[in-house]
């Protein structure tokens, strides 16, 4: 997903979050999970990422890679000093979070259309 600032339309978040909160769909098969009763991000889903939001291990997050000009959408996780962005789906690999990425908000929902 490629970062912009243009707002395409206005969706209420049904849950708590902070003023800067924003909403995207997601892009790709990486948060799809290919067990039945995981949770599961597929393609098409609309997230909803609070910049203000806590960060901790095990927060899916939205995040900027140093040497990318596209968000991804991976779970954070912090193990033993080292901090990485983990993919639900196991056929992606897991990528470090590298001193020059940014994390953009931790995602507090999401929402499927019918």
């Amino acid at each position: 997903m490629k970062l912009d600032k243009e707002t395409v339309d206005w969706l209420y978040c049904p849950v708590q979050c902070g003023e800067n909160t924003f909403a995207t769909t997601v892009n790709g098969d990486s948060m799809t999970s290919p067990y039945p009763n995981n949770k599961s991000y597929p393609a098409g889903i609309i997230i909803f990422i609070d910049p203000d939001a806590p960060l901790v291990s095990g927060s899916r997050v939205m995040a900027k890679l140093e040497d990318s000009e596209e968000a991804t959408f991976k779970e954070y996780i912090e193990d033993g000093g080292k901090k990485l962005l983990k993919p639900i789906n196991p056929q992606y690999a897991i990528e470090a979070f590298t001193d020059g990425s940014k994390i953009i908000g931790v995602v507090i929902g999401s929402f499927v259309a019918e």
